[in-house]
């Protein structure tokens, strides 16, 4: 159901069970009107949405729903929170994973939703970082407590870090094969020093400096810049 409240363009999801097709349908009829309207913000009450969204429609969203809406002027995008918990993921990760070029507001109902999309203003509610943990023999379990409102920002950071130990895990071999000299210029190097600042640093020759960074590319396999920054950030 798409309506107009004040000049902010409403998408209320109804209890209807939604499907892939139903729901990119409703998405360009939103786009559709949102082009003849051109509201001053847009609002989507997502109380009843169940829809678990596919990877694959991740692209298609921003592609031609977010895109479309940002060149006609949309800057300020509400949304309220499912109560169903994996549908709610699914819409940050339809964001998230794509650097979307629209980043939403999330709120627990639609009158601090409004406010925000008419006035431009948060509401003023605390916003609280907690978390908890709980160690057992095998493994430690933290429970982090963020606001709704934070909730995006913090999936994304615990997204890198689920990756940075992925990323450890699998080349653990590689970088024990590293000697402590090693260790210590892969540090420089990834701190963003040359050749000639860690020489000048260490009281070694550069040409020591040199032979040391190409025992440590052999070993760990680097082949690009990027692959520097993935070692300084999953083991440094």
């Amino acid at each position: 159901m798409i309506h107009s409240i004040n000049e902010i363009l409403v998408q209320e999801w109804t209890d209807k069970q939604l499907t892939v097709d139903h729901f990119k349908k409703e998405l360009r009829s939103f786009l559709c009107l949102f082009k003849k309207l051109k509201p001053k913000g847009v609002l989507w009450l997502q109380e009843k949405f169940t829809l678990d969204i596919p990877n694959e429609l991740h692209n298609w969203i921003e592609r031609e729903i977010l895109e479309p809406q940002y060149k006609y002027g949309l800057r300020r995008l509400a949304f309220t929170i499912p109560k169903d918990q994996e549908a709610h993921i699914s819409i940050i990760d339809s964001f998230n994973k794509v650097n979307s070029i629209m980043q939403p507001r999330y709120f627990v109902c639609r009158e601090k939703a409004m406010r925000f999309l008419l006035e431009g203003n948060y509401p003023e509610d605390k916003e609280k970082i907690a978390y908890e943990i709980n160690r057992t023999i095998d493994a430690t379990q933290i429970t982090l407590e963020v606001h709704h409102r934070q909730l995006p920002h913090a999936i994304r950071h615990l997204d890198k870090l689920k990756e940075q130990f992925q990323f450890r895990i699998e080349h653990s071999e590689k970088f024990e094969q590293l000697t402590l000299r090693e260790f210590e210029i892969l540090k420089a190097i990834c701190s963003g020093e040359v050749n000639r600042e860690i020489a000048e640093r260490l009281f070694l020759s550069e040409s020591t400096i040199a032979t040391h960074r190409k025992s440590i590319i052999k070993k760990l396999g680097i082949k690009s810049s990027n692959d520097w920054h993935q070692f300084g950030s999953a083991f440094l």
